[in-house]
Parts: structure tokens; C-alpha cells; sequence
């Protein structure tokens, strides 16, 4: 049995891993414990130190790797870092923020449709709110420091400083004051637009289209890509391009670029070090038009004086005009991270930020971590490496797997066994990664959206299948090479050929798989090995990894786990290479443009206009989406809300504690469960507490269509 203070300590624990969010970690008397708990990656704290370094720098991984827990580390130490000036910014809660600020503005109504009005405020009132935040943290870092040294500065310079902000800030938020610059900017962006759009049937260029080519023997892709793959395109290029140079010059960042530095200059500042998190959050039109009109310019014209430290997921990436060979890149996931240590020490280092980080936390409350797992068959060693394997390390779901396995056996004094976690492992996967996608189609997405989840669903279909028809063939000996062992049946990893590893992007990110190594095949080709979510593996009965002895370090590069024909069979059946003049739409075939279309430039012989492929929702899920279009359907975080609010059920919760887990501020929680409860009485709301307490109502558990799982 554990004391009342070891249980508490264990929540803590537990907790604070959770919390991906930037949410400071404070010990009872409410100061920082960041300097205490912030363990790096790796060792010697090779990745802050990088982050320290005078350069702009992308901090690439997935979700709950750390990116926001390293911003805070590097805040407090720029703080007292003379001479720089940290700013941190939360760019999605920003630019939600936006959307309910966003307001009509009359003067504009003359330049754009009802749709690019909306977006293009939208995006205005976002640079409008990030340049506002920006000038407001100098305008406090200024007030502290003229009060510390308030005999130092000759003259008025407070009072100097303080009206140079504000006259910043009234000249991005005052309409009339931008309106003499927006007005004819837009007269200028509205006549290259119509200029442009009369000769786009003219414009050629190469197209993003996959030639696929199969043999018996391998598969591969190649990809001539350099333009989008959707019927607008070039219109929808030129209107971000667009939106950018408007944007440019109505706020006239090169003056802002010139305040700034004078300002600070005088505040002896002579670095603003700007840290912006969950960048990839945004839409990727949004990343594009806030790159270009604040990141680049401010990293590329400043002369060094302002330095960018951006928060990125894979694949979600932009640069914009900043030179890429001028960033420090750092990726945080398990492979990127670990690799260029070899492929030996890759696990091994792994599971030592896995120990590090544990111990770190146990031991900052005088806890012994040991005493809460059974040790009489596993030793705690071999509890660090499986925390790793379900986690993958990411600190988030490590929080996750604590809470689960505290909620299972240690408020019941039992110790953890290497079975609980494995269960919390599949638990997990099926409330945090898999419960959105699953039930996504009561859900207002785009179709775009649509076609992706869909596409992921049945890509993870065609992973679990192959691997659970490996296992078969392992057990029934139909599989009977010396790796391969009945009574061990392991099937958890894949390969492919280095070449179509895109299209397991969207399943990487969202931690249905996760990249294991890179090496070459048995042929010498260049291959990418990927493992499945341990939860996934435990929920479809696969034995995950293999048997660690000699020999064994190639038993995943064997043909049998070679998944790239398969894969890309999926994809080239759900493509269709068509016209992009509506007109025409005429369809052609993958030997039309292996024979024919390359060389006219991609353009339809019909009509000259480009080619482009689209991507067909399936059959099946049409019908699906067709059976449901009368029932009701909700935004993304609004449904979000009450899946996580369903899997406590009867239990009520503010909405911080919502925000930790579906990453949307409070307010904003706290606003949608208003709407959810009068609009659809699927939420109720504890009025007698304040702030307010929700939890799903009977109406709100009967829309989800929950049903409970017992681990």
C-alpha cells in the first residue's frame, strides 16, 4: 500500500508531463520549477544550448515532443541574459482569437468576394494581433527597466519610449490610419489579379503528379512535382502572393523594422529573440501569409538585431524567403534526434532521456519512482525501455501512460506490471490518437479535410491487415525462415522504399506510426523503417518488436515487411488526372500522361488548359456521408470538447483543465461549452462554482455514441 502523500506525489508526476501546453510548472508557493524539472533530450543539453545559440532557429516534432517545454527553459534563461529581450507568442491561440475579432470593415468590400473577405480579414486582424503583442512585451520590458534604473537614462526616455509604442500600435490597429495605404495597394493588387486571370489558361509549368511504375520485383515513385494539385492553383497562388505584399506594405514592416531597433537600441536590448509556438496549428495559408509578412522580413532585414525561434511540425514547414542554410534545425522525434548517433546507441540514448526524465520528476518530490512497479520479474531497467516503446519519447504520452496506470492500480496500492502499461498504452491510442478520426464524419471539415481523414483511416486499415496476415504466416509456418519464430510471432514494423515516405506523413504526425530507422534493404536499396503505435499493436493483438540477439537486427528488412507495393497501390486507385478548366474536365489515364501529356507541357490537348490530379473520396464513405447529412454536425473543437468531456462522463471540469487537453485556451473552451450546452443542451454547466464546471450531458454522450471501454 502507498501513503495518501505517495499517491498525490505519483498525480504530480503524472500531471505535469501532461501538460504540453505551455503551462508553467509551480511548486506550492506558485514559483517556476522550470530550472529543476527541464530535462533535454540530450545529454550536456545539447538541444537548449543550440537554442541559445544568435540564430533564428525551427524546433521541428510532433506534438507533445517538447517544443513548448524548451521555450520555456529558453525564456527564463534569456530573461536574464543581458542584453536580449524574449518574446513568446502562441500563435494558434492568436489566430483563434482572431476569428472572433475579425469584424467588417466597409471600405474593403469593393476588393473581394464574401470568401476572400473573410480570409483576408481574418489574416489582417491575425498580423494585426502578433505585431500588437510584440509591442506590447517591449512596452513592459521597457517599464521594468526604466524602474530599475531610473537615474541611468538621460532626459524624458521613458516618456520617449512609450509614445513610439503607442503610435506603433495605434498605426496597426487604427483603420483610418492604414486605410490611406490599403486602399490603393488593393487598386494595384486588383488589376494584376485580372490581368493575371485572363492569361491563366496560357501559363504552363510542371505539374505534381505521381508516375507510378510497379513490377514484380519493386515499386517505386517518382514525383515531377512543383505545382499544387487542385483546379485553382495559380488563382489561389497569386491571391497569397498577393495577400502578402498587401499586407507588407499597409503595415510598412520595413519602418516597423527601423522603430524597433531604435527602441530597443535605447532600452541597451540588442537582440528581441521572438519565440512562436504552434506555428503548424494555423492553416497552411495562414503559416504562408504570416511567414513571408512578419517571420521572413523581420529575420532578413533587422541586420541580426532580431532573431526567430519557431515551433514547427514535420512536414508543415515554410520558409519563405528566409535562406534555410542560415536556420538552426532542430527535429525532436526518436529517429531525427537519435540517428545521427548510429543506429546501435538509437534506442539506447532514447531510453536514457526516458530515465533521465522520470527520475527528474520522481526525485524533485522525494519520491522513489521503484517502489510503485512490481520488480519481482522486470527489473526497473526494463520499465524504462517499454515507457519508451509505448511513448516513442514523447513526453506528453509518457504523462498520459502515468495517468492512466495511476488511475488503474496505484490509488488501489497495487504495484504496475508490464501488462498495465501495455493497456494504457492501447487505452491511449483509442482516447487520444484514434477517437477524432474514428467519429470524424459528425464533424465540419473541408473536404479536403474529409479526404484525408479518409485516406488515413484506410491506410491504417491496410498497415494492421498486412501485419496481422505476417503474424499468421509466422504461427501457421507458412513464413519458416530461420528469423522466423511461431511462438514469437513479431509484426509491429514495416518497411518502405525511401522514395513514397509522403504518404505516411499524416499518419506519422498524428502518432499512428512513428519512423524507427533508415537502412538498405537486402538489395542495397535505401529503405525507411516505420513502427506502429504500441497501442495500436496491443488493440489488434501484434507483437511489437523483435527479438533482441544476434542476428536478429535485420528481421524487418525482410521482403515479407516490404509494404511500399501495397501502399502505393492504395494511393494510384484513389487519383484522377483531369482538366482543370471546368468547362472541359476531361479525365485522362496514368498512360496518357506517361505517353503524352509530359510533353505538352502538362496541358490538355483539348482545351490548353492545365492538368491536374484530384483525389476521389471513396465510394463507400460517400454513402456514409450521404446516410448522416441530416444529422447534426459540429467544428472541430466543439466536437473535441465532448469526446474528451465524454470519457470522464459524470465528472465536472473547469476549462483549464479541458484546455490541457484538447490545446485550446480557456476562454475559448469556456465560450464553446456555452454554445454546446443552450444550442444543443449537450454539455451541462455547474453555475454555482466559479469559474464554471461541464460535463456531457445524456443528449451529448447519446451524439458521440461513446461506449466505454474497460482496461
Amino acid at each position: 500500500m502507498y501513503t495518501q502523500d505517495q499517491m498525490s506525489k505519483f498525480s504530480q508526476v503524472a500531471e505535469s508531463l501532461k501538460k504540453y501546453r505551455r503551462a508553467d510548472l509551480l511548486d506550492e508557493a506558485g514559483k517556476s520549477m522550470i530550472d529543476a524539472l527541464y530535462v533535454d533530450l540530450l545529454p550536456g543539453n545539447m538541444v537548449l544550448n543550440k537554442c541559445l545559440l544568435d540564430n533564428t532557429t525551427y524546433l521541428i516534432g510532433r506534438k507533445g515532443t517538447g517544443k513548448s517545454t524548451i521555450f520555456l527553459k529558453l525564456e527564463n534563461e534569456l530573461r536574464v541574459k543581458k542584453g536580449y529581450l524574449p518574446c513568446y507568442i502562441d500563435v494558434k491561440t492568436f489566430f483563434e482569437s482572431s476569428k472572433a475579432q475579425t469584424t467588417n470593415i466597409n471600405y474593403l468590400n469593393e476588393f473581394f468576394s464574401v470568401n476572400e473577405m473573410e480570409k483576408y480579414l481574418l489574416e489582417r486582424t491575425f498580423i494585426q494581433n502578433i505585431l500588437g503583442v510584440i509591442y506590447k512585451e517591449i512596452d513592459e520590458k521597457s517599464q521594468t527597466l526604466f524602474a530599475k534604473v531610473k537615474n541611468r537614462l538621460a532626459g524624458n526616455s521613458n516618456d520617449i519610449i512609450k509614445a513610439k509604442i503607442k503610435k506603433l500600435i495605434d498605426n496597426i490597429k487604427n483603420n483610418e490610419n492604414l486605410k490611406s495605404i490599403e486602399i490603393p495597394t488593393l487598386q494595384t493588387r486588383q488589376k494584376k489579379l485580372t490581368s493575371g486571370n485572363q492569361n491563366l489558361e496560357t501559363q504552363t509549368g510542371k505539374l505534381s503528379l505521381p508516375g507510378i511504375s510497379i513490377s514484380d520485383k519493386s515499386a517505386a515513385l517518382t514525383n515531377d512535382s512543383y505545382l499544387s494539385n487542385s483546379k485553382s492553383a495559380n488563382h489561389s497562388l497569386q491571391e497569397e502572393n498577393g495577400f502578402t505584399d498587401v499586407f507588407l506594405k499597409i503595415f510598412e514592416i520595413k519602418s516597423v523594422i527601423e522603430e524597433l531597433s531604435e527602441i530597443l537600441s535605447s532600452m541597451d536590448i540588442k537582440h528581441l529573440v521572438i519565440l512562436l509556438d504552434d506555428v503548424s496549428e494555423i492553416s497552411p495559408e495562414a503559416i504562408k501569409v504570416f511567414i513571408d509578412t512578419i517571420v521572413a522580413p523581420l529575420n532578413n532585414w533587422s541586420n541580426e538585431f532580431i532573431k526567430f525561434k519557431v515551433a514547427f511540425y514535420p512536414n508543415r514547414v515554410h520558409y519563405g524567403d528566409i535562406d534555410p542554410g542560415k536556420i538552426d534545425i532542430i527535429k525532436l522525434d526518436f529517429y531525427d534526434l537519435y540517428s545521427e548517433f548510429g543506429a546501435n546507441k538509437m534506442e539506447q540514448n532514447a531510453i536514457s532521456f526516458t530515465k533521465r526524465l522520470l527520475d527528474s520528476r520522481f526525485e524533485s518530490l522525494s519520491l522513489d519512482m521503484s517502489i510503485f512497479f512490481d520488480t519481482s520479474n522486470t527489473t526497473i531497467r526494463d520499465y524504462y525501455e517499454l515507457i519508451f516503446k509505448v511513448s516513442m519519447n514523447v513526453p506528453r504520452i509518457i504523462g498520459y501512460i502515468l495517468s492512466y496506470v495511476y488511475q488503474s492500480k496505484v490509488i488501489h496500492g497495487s504495484n504496475i506490471t508490464k501488462t498495465d502499461i501495455e493497456r494504457a498504452s492501447r487505452r491511449y491510442f483509442e482516447e487520444k490518437i484514434s477517437a477524432f478520426f474514428d467519429k470524424s464524419v459528425y464533424c465540419i471539415m473541408s473536404s479536403d479535410e474529409r479526404k484525408t481523414v479518409e485516406e488515413l483511416k484506410q491506410l491504417e486499415k491496410l498497415l494492421v491487415n498486412n501485419a496481422k496476415s505476417i503474424k499468421q504466416r509466422i504461427t501457421t509456418r507458412d513464413l519458416s525462415g530461420q528469423l522466423y519464430d511461431p511462438n514469437a510471432p513479431f509484426s509491429s514494423h514495416f518497411y518502405v522504399f525511401s522514395e513514397i515516405e509522403r504518404y505516411l506523413d499524416t499518419l506519422e504526425l498524428n502518432h499512428f506510426i512513428s519512423k524507427y530507422e533508415e537502412k538498405s534493404d537486402r538489395d542495397g536499396k535505401k529503405i525507411s523503417v516505420y513502427c506502429l503505435n504500441h497501442g495500436l499493436s496491443v488493440k489488434n493483438n501484434i507483437l511489437w518488436g523483435r527479438k533482441y540477439k544476434s542476428g536478429y537486427n535485420k528481421y524487418f528488412t525482410q521482403r515479407v515487411f516490404n509494404y511500399t507495393k501495397s501502399i502505393v497501390d492504395l494511393f494510384s486507385h484513389k487519383k484522377v488526372i483531369v482538366c482543370s478548366n471546368v468547362k472541359c474536365s476531361k479525365t485522362f489515364s496514368e498512360k496518357d500522361l506517361l505517353e503524352g501529356l509530359k510533353f505538352t507541357n502538362m496541358k490538355c490537348p483539348s482545351c490548353h488548359s492545365i492538368v491536374v490530379v484530384e483525389t476521389l473520396v471513396d465510394h463507400e464513405f460517400e454513402a456514409l456521408l450521404a446516410s448522416i447529412q441530416d444529422q447534426i454536425k459540429l467544428p472541430k473543437i466543439e466536437y473535441k470538447i465532448l469526446l474528451e468531456l465524454s470519457y470522464m462522463k459524470n465528472q465536472f471540469l473547469l476549462a483549464r483543465d479541458l484546455s490541457e487537453e484538447v490545446d485550446f485556451s480557456s476562454v475559448l473552451i469556456a465560450k464553446k461549452c456555452k454554445k454546446l450546452d443552450e444550442e444543443y443542451e449537450f454539455v451541462e454547466r455547474d453555475k454555482s462554482t466559479s469559474p464554471y464546471r461541464y460535463r456531457i450531458s445524456q443528449k451529448g454522450l447519446g451524439f458521440i455514441g461513446n461506449s466505454s471501454i474497460e482496461y
